[in-house]
């Protein structure tokens, strides 16, 4: 019961230190050391519960687009259009990607890897042109700056001053 409202967790103990929330598609779900007692899990519930009520409100006012099936040749759109913003955003931010992959990740948008890989959720290709680049020039600043500290947000916004709105529009599509 969290302020009067009865929630449902995934609980999964592991070797990690410190506890975890994560809300996704499947509800709320816990992880907490192997070690540690169940009141601390449950104080640590209640003291998190207005930030867990407000992600699974958020998460469950998500629209689910009815996304095309990947085709071959909705792929190949996918990778034109994807292409197409990295090249735009790329010299902007002053780097270069070695790679493009397209993903058909459930949880996320994209990534940038240390090799300077960039992966790119194919479904990017159909939301609207302003969220897309926000993924992309997000991932792109990753190439120079793999962490979400200041230097990273200050990228980002040097390129995309309204990148706070993007996010939070996109926030709005549901992968799964």
């Amino acid at each position: 019961d969290l302020n009067g409202h009865r929630v449902a967790f995934e609980l999964r103990r592991s070797a990690r230190r410190s506890l975890a929330l994560h809300v996704g598609p499947h509800g709320l779900s816990v992880r907490a050391p192997h070690g540690m007692p169940w009141p601390a899990v449950e104080d640590f519930l209640r003291r998190k519960a207005d930030w867990v009520l407000r992600h699974l409100h958020r998460y469950s006012a998500r629209t689910a687009p009815a996304w095309p099936a990947p085709t071959p040749a909705v792929l190949a759109h996918a990778r034109t259009v994807l292409a197409a913003r990295v090249a735009h955003f790329a010299p902007l931010l002053e780097v270069q990607p070695r790679a493009l992959r397209l993903s058909s990740a459930r949880t996320r948008w994209g990534s940038a890897s240390t090799r300077g890989t960039i992966a790119l959720n194919w479904r990017l290709a159909f939301v609207p042109t302003p969220l897309l680049d926000y993924v992309v020039v997000h991932e792109l600043a990753h190439l120079r700056e793999m962490h979400h500290g200041p230097a990273f947000w200050a990228l980002v916004a040097h390129v995309l001053p309204d990148y706070a709105e993007r996010r939070a529009a996109l926030r709005q599509y549901a992968l799964a």
